[in-house]
């Protein structure tokens, strides 16, 4: 990595101490990038050995944000954005797998929103401790919620159990790509005819986009940390035609990065990002235009 290079979380992005591990090396600073979550069952059963680092990091982000959304993505902003979106395309009385679920902020989200029977996982057992803490603490809810650990790699439901499948920035924390084909696999087996798998996640493709911008008004490139693996859409999605047909890609973030990440840092070079400010409230609420924004909503439906 050059030293024009800024190491962007997907998953952080930009926590006070970039959520990071024992022994790995020390990111630059970090006020810079986006979201993340990952999957699992139970602590380490049936999860391959090479993801056991991130679940460990993970872990160890659980107990450190507890009941905090910044938990899974610091930027509250467009974190309740996404889950507004996501919204949009799940019915009343659906049953919903949020695979990834972290402390369950977007799956109460979508409760609150839609009498819906939803179930997240997730494979930190401190996610899921403090995502019950969450719902004991939520208040009247349109749908129903259970939370458990779970393994998005071997998920412990039965075939076609789901009108929907949603992941938000899990399966780029899956290490590979071969883990993230396995996890749709999964999300295939689990769905019934028909259903739709929602992916929220961030591509190579719109990274690169993104960077580009960045690159021509002279800032820096935005490099992803050690356990994130972007989704490369092509790969991916020839790999999913079997199984899925691809109806829609909604960009919703791409005016929000385009003037966060490209214009925003221009003229502001020092201190901390105010994620709640009304400069990222208006930004994440504009009309949407170009392929920029790192954070996209993939809708898959099952054939």
């Amino acid at each position: 990595m050059s030293s024009n290079d800024i190491q962007v979380d997907v998953s952080l992005y930009g926590s006070p101490d970039g959520g990071r591990t024992p022994n790995r090396p020390e990111p630059e600073d970090q006020s810079d990038l986006l979201p993340n979550l990952t999957p699992s069952r139970s602590a380490s059963g049936n999860l391959p050995g090479d993801l056991e680092p991130i679940r460990q990091h993970w872990e160890q982000r659980g107990r450190k944000y507890g009941l905090s959304p910044s938990v899974s993505w610091v930027d509250e902003t467009m974190l309740h954005r996404e889950g507004i979106i996501l919204a949009s395309f799940i019915s009343e009385g659906e049953r919903v797998l949020d695979a990834g679920c972290a402390n369950g902020y977007t799956t109460l989200q979508l409760a609150r929103m839609k009498a819906v029977r939803i179930t997240g996982v997730d494979y930190a057992p401190s996610m899921i401790e403090h995502a019950n803490l969450n719902l004991n603490r939520a208040g009247p809810l349109k749908g129903s919620v259970l939370f458990r650990v779970g393994n998005f790699l071997n998920l412990d439901f039965p075939t076609a159990s789901f009108d929907k499948v949603i992941t938000k920035r899990c399966m780029i924390n899956l290490g590979n790509t071969d883990h993230q084909k396995a996890a749709l696999l999964e999300a295939y087996r689990v769905l019934k005819p028909g259903g739709l798998f929602l992916i929220s996640e961030v591509s190579v493709q719109s990274a690169n986009h993104l960077n580009q911008l960045r690159q021509r008004l002279g800032l820096q490139t935005m490099t992803p940390l050690w356990h994130n693996c972007y989704l490369d859409e092509k790969e991916l999605f020839s790999f999913a035609e079997p199984y899925f047909e691809l109806k829609k890609i909604k960009r919703f973030s791409s005016t929000y990065y385009v003037l966060t990440w490209v214009l925003y840092p221009l003229f502001v070079r020092s201190g901390r990002r105010n994620y709640r400010s009304w400069y990222h409230r208006l930004s994440a609420n504009l009309p949407q235009f170009g392929d920029y924004g790192l954070q996209k909503l993939y809708i898959l439906q099952k054939r």
